[in-house]
């Protein structure tokens, strides 16, 4: 068995680790590495969707703009986009209830939006999405 001497953070006495767990280390630091460049992808990603409406964005009411911004942040958060969504358009109709309605078109609405379906989708992917895998599988580890 190979033995690689490697010291702490601070430089203090070597100790000894087995190929097995530096294997292990090493595993753990691509995967936290990995994540981390998943999450700065996307939200670059994400970050370019809105430039890119901001710029072609024409003044009050440019509902095509609007659309194809709405259109690309609810691919990049599927499919807890519908779940906003569906909050929006109630919200728009309990609003309509007491005789208020939804911010009128603006690139502020346009932002706003957009950092809902940005939350929702980061929530998703980054938050809920790792935790279940964790959780099944530990589950199938245990049985």
């Amino acid at each position: 068995m190979r033995v690689t001497r490697c010291y702490d953070s601070f430089g203090h006495a070597p100790h000894s680790i087995d190929r097995k767990t530096m294997v292990s280390l090493r595993s753990a630091l691509m995967k936290k590495v990995l994540g981390v460049l998943a999450r700065i992808a996307w939200l670059a990603i994400c970050v370019t969707v809105l430039v890119g409406a901001h710029k072609g964005y024409q003044g009050t009411s440019d509902w095509q703009m609007e659309e194809g911004l709405a259109f690309q942040i609810m691919v990049l958060s599927f499919p807890s986009s519908f779940l906003v969504a569906v909050g929006l358009a109630l919200a728009g109709a309990i609003l309509g209830l007491f005789g208020l309605a939804l911010p009128t078109s603006s690139k502020l609405e346009m932002t706003a939006t957009w950092f809902l379906f940005v939350l929702a989708g980061y929530a998703q992917w980054f938050v809920l999405l790792p935790r279940f895998l964790l959780r099944r599988k530990r589950s199938a580890e245990s049985q």
